[in-house]
């Protein structure tokens, strides 16, 4: 039987390493503006941080499989959690050059594509299975909530102790976390019966696969949205500071959307399949309103493609656990995979259509 505590202290540790292995991409996003201002940037620069981070978050993924044969699942979170340490104090302490900000944001990303396999098994091994769907939700809103710190550094930290102290501020977070997750007790494998991911049937490969595939597109959509989600507001003529509260406000928005559905599906009636489906139809629909150049179309699609649109990921989860139950780290490496290479090209595509606009004003104004 699985102790009420326990569950709730690993559902804890899985929610800051969630957070702290995404703080560096997310905080690259949202200081864009201050840092260009102090470090000469092209217009593609920033993008392709970003995207080397997710490529290299795809990277581990894709090698869950070898890596859990020489770590465990908490030995993962530990390197997870280090690699994170390292990119953000290198972000605060050591960007002579733009290029600098790619060599840190490839060692965050290495980090992000440990977290999540590790803190899956985390959860599928002391959460009980009625709870596990709410579990998930919590977990994942940890990523929403991670932009929502990022844009509250803007204004509270950015604007008035600098842009790197925002880094810095998070990579000593991070080394107090690193503290609980070496303490966290490991447990067996209990939902069903363990299976290496290279005896999984041709039919389970290929859901996963699928899967995979739905969240390339899906999450390539979206970080580019939160990646540039500052900059195009600024384009519209919205100050930097209220660019960021928006930000804030529509990660706060995903955060509370996958926690709620996550309990839906906790309760039996609703599908999360069909949830999944509802969920890309609203950031279909907020990113064509992004789309759109006035000040209401970018808030109110701000809202919807970062805020209940983003609300997916948390199910997704959810149905990897239940599919592999005896090995939850391994399957998803796969689908996180597909994520994080949509993840990758989104944002690149993004800087690069971006780039020919570097004459007109709202961009000169937000590279500095």
């Amino acid at each position: 039987m699985r102790h009420p505590g326990r569950g709730f202290a690993a559902l804890a540790v899985a929610v800051l390493v969630t957070v702290l292995t995404n703080m560096p991409v997310f905080l690259l996003g949202a200081l864009a503006t201050e840092i260009t201002a102090t470090i000469r940037v092209p217009a593609y620069g920033i993008g392709l941080a970003v995207g080397v981070y997710w490529a290299a978050a795809a990277l581990t993924s894709a090698c869950t499989g070898v890596i859990g044969r020489v770590l465990s699942e908490k030995g993962m979170g530990i390197a997870a959690l280090l690699l994170a340490v390292v990119s953000l104090t290198g972000s605060a302490s050591w960007i002579s050059a733009w290029p600098w900000l790619i060599v840190w944001a490839s060692l965050g990303g290495l980090g992000n594509g440990l977290g999540h396999p590790s803190s899956n098994h985390l959860l599928v091994t002391h959460i009980p299975a009625a709870s596990c769907g709410l579990a998930f939700g919590v977990k994942q809103a940890a990523v929403p909530v991670t932009g929502l710190v990022a844009g509250v550094s803007i204004p509270l930290v950015a604007l008035t102790l600098g842009w790197s102290m925002a880094f810095l501020l998070m990579a000593v977070l991070g080394m107090l976390v690193l503290v609980p997750v070496a303490r966290t007790r490991t447990m067996p494998v209990v939902m069903g019966t363990t299976r290496p991911a290279g005896q999984w049937d041709t039919q389970m490969r290929s859901a996963l696969v699928l899967m995979a595939a739905m969240t390339m597109f899906a999450g390539g959509a979206v970080t580019s949205a939160v990646a540039f989600a500052v900059i195009g507001a600024l384009e519209r003529g919205i100050a930097v500071g209220p660019a960021g509260v928006i930000l804030a406000v529509g990660s706060a928005l995903g955060a509370a959307t996958r926690i709620v559905i996550g309990g839906v599906v906790d309760r039996g009636g609703v599908s999360a399949l069909s949830l999944i489906q509802t969920a890309l139809i609203v950031c279909a629909v907020g990113l064509s309103l992004m789309a759109i150049p006035t000040t209401w179309s970018y808030v109110v699609g701000v809202l919807l493609a970062v805020g209940l649109g983003w609300g997916w990921p948390g199910l997704v989860h959810f149905l990897i656990s239940h599919m592999a139950p005896g090995a939850t780290a391994a399957a998803t490496g796969i689908v996180q995979t597909g994520t994080y290479i949509g993840n990758t090209i989104g944002p690149v595509l993004t800087g690069v259509a971006l780039s020919p606009a570097d004459s007109r004003a709202g961009v000169t104004a937000a590279v500095g």
